[in-house]
Protein backbone atom coordinates (compact mmCIF):
# COMPACT_ATOMS: atom_id res chain seq x y z
CA UNK A 1 0.00 0.00 0.00
CA UNK A 2 1.27 3.87 -0.69
CA UNK A 3 0.02 6.66 0.60
CA UNK A 4 -0.50 10.18 -1.84
CA UNK A 5 -1.85 13.43 -1.36
CA UNK A 6 -4.47 14.41 -3.85
CA UNK A 7 -6.89 16.86 -3.95
CA UNK A 8 -5.64 18.00 -0.80
CA UNK A 9 -6.24 14.57 0.94
CA UNK A 10 -4.06 11.99 2.08
CA UNK A 11 -5.49 8.52 0.32
CA UNK A 12 -4.25 5.63 0.86
CA UNK A 13 -4.17 3.27 -2.59
CA UNK A 14 -2.76 0.39 -4.07
CA UNK A 15 -1.99 -0.37 -7.58
CA UNK A 16 -0.88 -3.82 -8.87
CA UNK A 17 -1.25 -5.96 -11.40
CA UNK A 18 0.11 -5.98 -15.28
CA UNK A 19 2.10 -2.86 -15.82
CA UNK A 20 0.68 -0.48 -18.51
CA UNK A 21 -2.62 -2.73 -18.88
CA UNK A 22 -5.88 -1.35 -19.13
CA UNK A 23 -6.56 0.38 -16.10
CA UNK A 24 -9.50 -0.90 -13.63
CA UNK A 25 -10.50 1.25 -10.92
CA UNK A 26 -12.37 0.11 -7.87
CA UNK A 27 -14.58 2.18 -5.91
CA UNK A 28 -15.63 0.73 -2.49
CA UNK A 29 -18.97 0.80 -1.02
CA UNK A 30 -19.94 3.44 2.13
CA UNK A 31 -18.27 1.69 5.63
CA UNK A 32 -15.57 -0.24 3.21
CA UNK A 33 -12.54 -0.21 1.88
CA UNK A 34 -10.12 -1.30 -0.22
CA UNK A 35 -9.65 -4.36 1.04
CA UNK A 36 -13.71 -4.70 0.25
CA UNK A 37 -11.59 -6.05 -2.96
CA UNK A 38 -9.41 -8.18 -1.68
CA UNK A 39 -10.65 -11.36 -3.14
CA UNK A 40 -11.75 -9.91 -6.36
CA UNK A 41 -8.00 -8.22 -7.66
CA UNK A 42 -6.58 -11.53 -8.02
CA UNK A 43 -9.06 -12.49 -11.06
CA UNK A 44 -7.73 -8.84 -12.88
CA UNK A 45 -4.39 -8.70 -11.85
CA UNK A 46 -2.69 -10.88 -14.98
CA UNK A 47 -4.18 -8.85 -18.00
CA UNK A 48 -5.06 -5.37 -15.97
CA UNK A 49 -3.86 -2.65 -13.78
CA UNK A 50 -5.79 -2.58 -10.98
CA UNK A 51 -6.27 0.93 -9.01
CA UNK A 52 -8.14 0.56 -5.26
CA UNK A 53 -8.22 2.66 -3.01
CA UNK A 54 -9.57 3.82 0.60
CA UNK A 55 -11.86 6.98 0.25
CA UNK A 56 -11.05 10.12 1.84
CA UNK A 57 -12.35 9.58 5.56
CA UNK A 58 -12.49 5.84 5.17
CA UNK A 59 -10.15 3.23 5.82
CA UNK A 60 -6.46 4.15 6.22
CA UNK A 61 -7.26 7.74 3.85
CA UNK A 62 -7.07 10.87 5.97
CA UNK A 63 -9.74 11.85 7.92
CA UNK A 64 -11.41 15.11 7.00
CA UNK A 65 -14.12 17.41 8.41
CA UNK A 66 -16.49 19.52 6.63
CA UNK A 67 -18.95 18.83 4.46
CA UNK A 68 -18.07 16.45 1.63
CA UNK A 69 -19.91 16.71 -1.78
CA UNK A 70 -20.08 14.37 -4.84
CA UNK A 71 -17.25 16.02 -6.63
CA UNK A 72 -15.06 16.09 -4.20
CA UNK A 73 -14.97 12.41 -4.53
CA UNK A 74 -14.47 12.94 -8.10
CA UNK A 75 -11.74 15.02 -8.01
CA UNK A 76 -10.00 12.78 -5.64
CA UNK A 77 -10.66 9.52 -8.50
CA UNK A 78 -9.61 11.89 -11.11
CA UNK A 79 -6.18 13.51 -9.51
CA UNK A 80 -5.67 9.74 -7.95
CA UNK A 81 -5.40 8.51 -11.70
CA UNK A 82 -3.50 10.83 -13.00
CA UNK A 83 -1.29 10.46 -10.78
CA UNK A 84 -0.48 6.73 -10.66
CA UNK A 85 -2.38 5.69 -13.89
CA UNK A 86 -1.32 8.28 -16.16
CA UNK A 87 -3.30 9.20 -19.03
CA UNK A 88 -4.98 6.12 -19.77
CA UNK A 89 -9.09 5.30 -19.79
CA UNK A 90 -10.52 3.33 -16.86
CA UNK A 91 -12.46 0.83 -16.45
CA UNK A 92 -14.74 1.80 -13.46
CA UNK A 93 -16.26 -0.64 -10.92
CA UNK A 94 -18.48 0.13 -8.05
CA UNK A 95 -20.38 -1.08 -5.24
CA UNK A 96 -23.56 0.50 -4.26
CA UNK A 97 -23.38 3.95 -3.95
CA UNK A 98 -20.32 4.05 -5.44
CA UNK A 99 -22.38 4.03 -8.45
CA UNK A 100 -22.65 8.24 -8.15
CA UNK A 101 -19.04 8.41 -8.49
CA UNK A 102 -18.69 6.71 -11.61
CA UNK A 103 -21.93 8.18 -13.22
CA UNK A 104 -20.01 11.75 -11.98
CA UNK A 105 -16.98 10.47 -13.52
CA UNK A 106 -18.57 9.93 -16.50
CA UNK A 107 -20.50 12.98 -16.79
CA UNK A 108 -17.46 14.95 -16.29
CA UNK A 109 -14.84 13.31 -18.21
CA UNK A 110 -16.58 10.44 -20.69
CA UNK A 111 -13.76 10.66 -22.86
CA UNK A 112 -11.96 8.68 -20.02
CA UNK A 113 -14.34 5.75 -19.39
CA UNK A 114 -13.83 2.76 -21.13
CA UNK A 115 -16.53 0.84 -19.35
CA UNK A 116 -18.56 0.49 -15.99
CA UNK A 117 -19.76 -1.91 -13.92
CA UNK A 118 -22.37 -0.96 -10.98
CA UNK A 119 -22.51 -3.59 -8.53
CA UNK A 120 -26.01 -3.31 -6.34
CA UNK A 121 -25.91 0.43 -7.54
CA UNK A 122 -27.42 2.98 -5.65
CA UNK A 123 -27.73 6.17 -7.84
CA UNK A 124 -30.07 8.53 -5.72
CA UNK A 125 -32.77 8.27 -3.41
CA UNK A 126 -36.73 9.32 -3.14
CA UNK A 127 -37.40 11.89 -0.05
CA UNK A 128 -38.11 9.08 2.67
CA UNK A 129 -34.77 7.18 2.08
CA UNK A 130 -32.67 10.50 1.83
CA UNK A 131 -34.18 11.38 5.25
CA UNK A 132 -33.76 7.81 6.84
CA UNK A 133 -29.71 8.27 5.59
CA UNK A 134 -29.62 11.37 7.07
CA UNK A 135 -30.86 10.16 10.70
CA UNK A 136 -28.17 7.78 10.04
CA UNK A 137 -25.57 9.58 9.94
CA UNK A 138 -26.46 11.79 12.45
CA UNK A 139 -26.64 8.40 14.87
CA UNK A 140 -23.52 7.06 13.81
CA UNK A 141 -21.86 10.53 14.42
CA UNK A 142 -23.03 10.91 17.59
CA UNK A 143 -23.01 7.24 19.40
CA UNK A 144 -20.25 5.84 16.82
CA UNK A 145 -20.12 3.09 14.95
CA UNK A 146 -20.94 0.01 17.07
CA UNK A 147 -24.12 1.26 17.96
CA UNK A 148 -25.92 1.05 14.59
CA UNK A 149 -24.12 -2.20 13.96
CA UNK A 150 -26.45 -4.65 14.34
CA UNK A 151 -29.34 -3.01 12.59
CA UNK A 152 -26.91 -1.98 9.88
CA UNK A 153 -26.00 -5.75 8.97
CA UNK A 154 -28.96 -7.43 9.81
CA UNK A 155 -29.87 -6.58 5.94
CA UNK A 156 -26.75 -5.91 4.98
CA UNK A 157 -25.05 -8.68 5.34
CA UNK A 158 -27.79 -11.33 6.44
CA UNK A 159 -26.87 -14.49 8.46
CA UNK A 160 -27.02 -16.99 5.80
CA UNK A 161 -24.00 -15.44 4.23
CA UNK A 162 -22.01 -15.27 7.02
CA UNK A 163 -19.01 -17.47 7.52
CA UNK A 164 -15.75 -17.69 10.31
CA UNK A 165 -13.21 -15.77 7.98
CA UNK A 166 -15.14 -13.31 5.70
CA UNK A 167 -17.05 -11.55 7.88
CA UNK A 168 -15.29 -11.05 10.93
CA UNK A 169 -12.72 -9.06 9.26
CA UNK A 170 -15.53 -6.99 7.26
CA UNK A 171 -16.74 -6.43 10.45
CA UNK A 172 -13.98 -5.51 12.41
CA UNK A 173 -13.02 -3.13 9.38
CA UNK A 174 -16.60 -1.52 9.36
CA UNK A 175 -16.59 -0.76 13.40
CA UNK A 176 -12.40 1.14 12.41
CA UNK A 177 -15.03 3.38 10.35
CA UNK A 178 -14.30 6.80 11.42
CA UNK A 179 -18.02 7.58 12.00
CA UNK A 180 -17.58 11.53 10.85
CA UNK A 181 -16.57 10.31 7.73
CA UNK A 182 -19.28 7.57 7.49
CA UNK A 183 -21.96 10.22 8.11
CA UNK A 184 -20.59 12.17 5.82
CA UNK A 185 -20.61 9.52 3.20
CA UNK A 186 -24.31 8.59 3.85
CA UNK A 187 -25.21 12.37 3.53
CA UNK A 188 -23.82 12.01 -0.19
CA UNK A 189 -25.78 9.82 -1.45
CA UNK A 190 -29.02 11.55 0.62
CA UNK A 191 -28.46 14.72 -1.29
CA UNK A 192 -26.80 13.14 -4.55
CA UNK A 193 -29.31 11.70 -7.28
CA UNK A 194 -27.12 10.52 -10.64
CA UNK A 195 -30.10 9.04 -12.40
CA UNK A 196 -30.24 11.37 -15.02
CA UNK A 197 -26.98 10.06 -16.09
CA UNK A 198 -28.39 6.80 -17.69
CA UNK A 199 -29.73 6.81 -20.67
CA UNK A 200 -26.79 9.11 -21.40
CA UNK A 201 -24.52 6.29 -20.81
CA UNK A 202 -22.38 5.82 -24.21
CA UNK A 203 -19.54 3.22 -23.18
CA UNK A 204 -20.40 -0.90 -22.11
CA UNK A 205 -22.34 -0.84 -18.86
CA UNK A 206 -22.47 -3.97 -16.78
CA UNK A 207 -25.35 -4.16 -13.79
CA UNK A 208 -24.66 -6.98 -11.29
CA UNK A 209 -27.18 -7.63 -8.90
CA UNK A 210 -26.82 -10.17 -5.54
CA UNK A 211 -30.01 -12.40 -5.33
CA UNK A 212 -30.09 -11.76 -1.58
CA UNK A 213 -29.61 -8.15 -1.45
CA UNK A 214 -32.08 -7.35 1.20
CA UNK A 215 -30.68 -3.41 0.72
CA UNK A 216 -31.51 -2.90 -2.89
CA UNK A 217 -33.59 -5.49 -4.18
CA UNK A 218 -32.67 -6.89 -7.83
CA UNK A 219 -35.08 -6.20 -9.20
CA UNK A 220 -33.86 -2.31 -8.64
CA UNK A 221 -30.79 -3.01 -10.25
CA UNK A 222 -32.37 -4.84 -13.16
CA UNK A 223 -34.90 -1.54 -13.78
CA UNK A 224 -31.49 0.70 -13.70
CA UNK A 225 -29.64 -1.31 -16.44
CA UNK A 226 -32.86 -1.29 -18.65
CA UNK A 227 -32.36 2.26 -18.47
CA UNK A 228 -28.95 1.87 -19.91
CA UNK A 229 -28.59 1.55 -24.17
CA UNK A 230 -27.28 -2.08 -24.66
CA UNK A 231 -26.08 -2.59 -21.05
CA UNK A 232 -25.37 -6.16 -19.50
CA UNK A 233 -27.26 -7.39 -16.90
CA UNK A 234 -26.15 -10.27 -14.57
CA UNK A 235 -27.91 -11.36 -11.47
CA UNK A 236 -25.50 -13.75 -8.78
CA UNK A 237 -25.85 -15.33 -5.61
CA UNK A 238 -24.88 -13.04 -2.81
CA UNK A 239 -25.51 -9.76 -0.40
CA UNK A 240 -25.09 -6.29 -0.25
CA UNK A 241 -21.97 -6.27 -0.47
CA UNK A 242 -20.89 -8.68 -3.80
CA UNK A 243 -17.37 -8.02 -3.57
CA UNK A 244 -17.17 -9.44 -0.38
CA UNK A 245 -19.94 -12.24 -0.34
CA UNK A 246 -19.26 -13.04 -4.20
CA UNK A 247 -15.92 -12.32 -5.03
CA UNK A 248 -15.79 -15.46 -7.41
CA UNK A 249 -18.34 -14.97 -9.16
CA UNK A 250 -18.31 -11.33 -9.62
CA UNK A 251 -14.70 -11.94 -10.39
CA UNK A 252 -15.60 -14.17 -12.93
CA UNK A 253 -18.03 -11.53 -14.85
CA UNK A 254 -15.61 -8.70 -14.42
CA UNK A 255 -13.54 -11.22 -16.98
CA UNK A 256 -15.86 -11.96 -19.60
CA UNK A 257 -16.95 -8.59 -19.39
CA UNK A 258 -14.14 -6.39 -19.54
CA UNK A 259 -12.67 -8.67 -22.43
CA UNK A 260 -14.96 -7.52 -24.38
CA UNK A 261 -14.30 -4.14 -24.00
CA UNK A 262 -12.13 -2.21 -26.22
CA UNK A 263 -10.61 0.90 -26.13
CA UNK A 264 -12.31 4.36 -25.80
CA UNK A 265 -15.55 2.22 -24.52
CA UNK A 266 -16.11 0.18 -27.93
CA UNK A 267 -16.76 -3.67 -27.76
Amino acid sequence: MSWLDVNGVSINYRMEGKAGGPLVVLLHEIGGTLESFSAVVPFLTTSYSVLSFDQRGSGLSEKVRGQIGIDDLVDDLVELISSVGGARNCNLVTVAAAGLQALRFYERYEDRVDSMTLCNPALGVDASRASALVERADFAEKNGMRAGLDTTLEKSYQLELRDDEVFPAFRGRYLANDPYGFAEANRVLAMTDMRHVLPKLRRPVMVVAGRQDQVRPFLGSQEVAEKILGSRFELIDGGHFLSITSPQALGTLLIDFLGSVGPTGKS
